[in-house]
C-alpha cells in the first residue's frame, strides 16, 4: 500500500484519527506500507511549519519511530509526469500534490492507494484505468 499524508497527519480525535491509527497499527503486518517522495514533502513541510523547536523534534520522532515500527519503506518517483497529466485529465478536481501522490503509486505498481481524499476514494474512472484501488482506511481494518 502506498499510504497518503492525510492518513498519517489525521488527529486520533478527528472523526477519521480513528480509523487511520487503527489502520496503521496493521502497517507491517497485514500489509506492507510504502511512503512516496511527495508524501515525505508534505509530513516534512506540515513537521517544519511548527512553530516550537520541541514541537519539531517530537513530530519528527512520531514520524520516525511510526516508519520503524511498521517497517515502512520509501518510493523515489522516476517519470511521473505523463500519469499526473492522465490523471488531472480524468478527473480535474484532484489537486496537483494528490496527482502526484496517486503518480507514485501507480508507477509503482501499487495495488491500493490509502487517503482521507474523497475526490479520490472509489474513483471508478482512476481505478479501471490505472488498475489501482484507491480506499479509506477504515475499508482495510
Amino acid at each position: 500500500h502506498h499510504i497518503d499524508t492525510s492518513v498519517i497527519l489525521e488527529p486520533e480525535k478527528a472523526q477519521n484519527g480513528r480509523f487511520c491509527k487503527k489502520y496503521l497499527q496493521i502497517v507491517g503486518y497485514n500489509y506492507r506500507g510504502r511512503l512516496s517522495l511527495p508524501v515525505m514533502g508534505e509530513l516534512f513541510i506540515k513537521t517544519i511549519s511548527l512553530g516550537d523547536t520541541r514541537d519539531r523534534q517530537v513530530a519528527f520522532e512520531l514520524i520516525t519511530d511510526l516508519i520503524e515500527a511498521r517497517k515502512i519503506d520509501f518510493y523515489v518517483p522516476e517519470t511521473v509526469s505523463d500519469i499526473i497529466h492522465k490523471i488531472i485529465g480524468f478527473d480535474t478536481r484532484i489537486k496537483p500534490t494528490d496527482a502526484e501522490i496517486l503518480a507514485c503509486a501507480i508507477e509503482d505498481n501499487a495495488k491500493t492507494l490509502v487517503t482521507l481524499d474523497e475526490v479520490l476514494i472509489d474513483n471508478k474512472v482512476i481505478e479501471q484505468h490505472f488498475k489501482i484501488k484507491i480506499m479509506h482506511p477504515k475499508e482495510l481494518i
